[in-house]
C-alpha cells in the first residue's frame, strides 16, 4: 500500500503552493498490486445495477443469477446508502464547526478559500485532452480509477496560476456515467466531448503523449494539444496509444524521463501523474525539478549528471627525480 502523499508546486515569484494535492493510500495504490483483468471471473466485471426498495426486498431479475453475484449485489446497494449517508453527515459536521468557530471570533482556524483562474481567466492558451475512448477495454473498477484520475487533474489544473486548457474527449461511455454520477463533478471547468478526439481536433495539431514514441518533448507548443490517452490497463496494452497515433497520422511524442532521470523500474505513469509533471514544466520550465517532484518515490528515481558535471580525476604528477650526489 503505497503511503500518502503531499505534491506541492511553488510559484518562484509569490511563494505561494501552486498545486496541492492529498491522495489516499488506498486510492494511489500501485497498479502492479491489481490482480490482471485476465484473472478475474465473470463476477467481478459486472456492470453495476441500481436496486430500489429495502435491502430485505426480492433483487430484480434475480432469476438466472449465481448466489455470488447476488451477495455483491446487495453489498454493493448496502455500500452505496452507507456513502450517501457519510457524505451528508460530514457536510453538517462542517457547518457546524464553521458556525461555532464564527461564533467564537477564532476565525484563525477556517480555511481561507484560494481565489482560483478559470481556463477563461487564463493566459495560456496550451490545450491539453485526455483521449476516453477505451471504455471497451477496461473493467468497470478500472474505468472508475480512470474517472477518478480525472478529477487529479482537474485539481492540478485548477491550482495553476494559469491553468491548460483543459478538454476531455470520445467521453460518452460507461466511464461518463460514472463521472456524471459524482454531483462533485457537475460544475467542474473542463472541456467535455463525447466525440471522438480526431473529430474535436484536427489530425496536423495532435500530440499523442505515449512512452513508446522515439520524439522526445523538450517544449510545449500552444498551436498543438497533446493528449494523454485517458486508460487503466496495469500495462495489458502495452503500446496501444503509440499505435494509434500512427494510424491515424497523429504526430506523437514522449517525455524527457530517459534524458534526465535513471530509474530501475517501469517507465510508466498515471494519467495524473503525465498531466501534472505538464502543469510543474509550464509554471518552472524544468524537466528535472517536474519529474522528480511528481513522479513516486517508490520507483527511485535519479537525477542523471550532465557531462558538464563530470570532473576527471587529476593526473598523477612523475615523481620528481632526485639527482644522485657523489659521495
Amino acid at each position: 500500500m503505497s503511503k500518502l502523499s503531499n505534491i506541492q508546486i511553488m510559484s518562484e515569484d509569490t511563494g505561494e503552493d501552486i498545486v496541492e494535492i492529498m491522495d489516499e493510500s488506498a486510492e494511489r495504490q500501485d497498479d502492479e498490486d491489481d490482480e490482471p483483468a485476465s484473472k478475474r471471473s465473470k463476477d467481478d466485471i459486472e456492470g453495476a445495477v441500481q436496486i430500489e426498495g429495502s435491502q430485505d426486498e426480492e433483487l430484480p431479475d434475480a432469476e438466472g443469477m449465481s448466489k455470488k453475484q447476488l451477495r455483491r449485489l446487495k453489498y454493493k446497494k448496502k455500500w452505496e446508502e452507507k456513502k450517501l449517508e457519510k457524505r451528508a453527515a460530514e457536510r453538517i459536521r462542517k457547518k457546524e464547526k464553521r458556525a461555532a468557530l464564527k461564533e467564537a471570533g477564532d476565525l484563525s482556524k477556517l480555511r481561507k478559500r484560494k481565489d482560483f483562474r478559470t481556463m477563461a481567466q487564463s493566459n495560456s492558451k496550451q490545450r491539453i485532452a485526455l483521449d476516453m475512448s477505451f471504455d471497451d477495454l477496461m473493467i468497470e473498477k478500472d474505468q472508475k480509477r480512470t474517472v477518478q484520475q480525472i478529477g487529479w487533474c482537474y485539481t492540478a489544473n485548477r491550482h495553476s496560476p494559469n491553468p491548460f486548457q483543459f478538454h476531455v474527449v470520445g467521453f460518452d461511455g460507461l466511464s461518463r456515467k460514472i463521472y456524471n454520477g459524482n454531483e462533485h463533478n457537475l460544475n467542474q471547468d473542463i472541456f467535455l466531448h463525447h466525440e471522438k478526439l480526431e473529430t474535436v481536433f484536427k489530425p496536423e495539431e495532435i500530440i499523442y503523449l505515449t512512452s513508446e514514441s522515439e520524439n522526445t518533448l523538450s517544449e510545449l507548443d500552444d498551436t498543438k494539444v497533446y493528449v494523454i490517452g485517458g486508460i487503466v490497463d496495469h500495462n495489458s496494452q502495452k503500446g496501444l496509444c503509440h499505435r494509434i497515433a500512427k494510424e491515424k497520422g497523429f504526430g506523437h511524442a514522449r517525455l524527457p524521463l530517459d534524458e534526465h532521470l535513471l530509474m530501475k523500474s517501469r517507465r510508466v505513469l498515471t494519467i495524473n501523474q503525465v498531466y501534472e509533471i505538464l502543469v510543474h514544466w509550464s509554471v518552472h520550465k524544468d524537466w528535472k525539478a517536474a519529474l522528480l517532484s511528481i513522479i513516486p518515490e517508490r520507483k527511485n528515481a535519479q537525477l542523471k549528471k550532465d557531462k558538464s558535471e563530470t570532473v576527471d580525476p587529476p593526473k598523477e604528477e612523475p615523481a620528481a627525480v632526485v639527482p644522485k650526489t657523489e659521495s
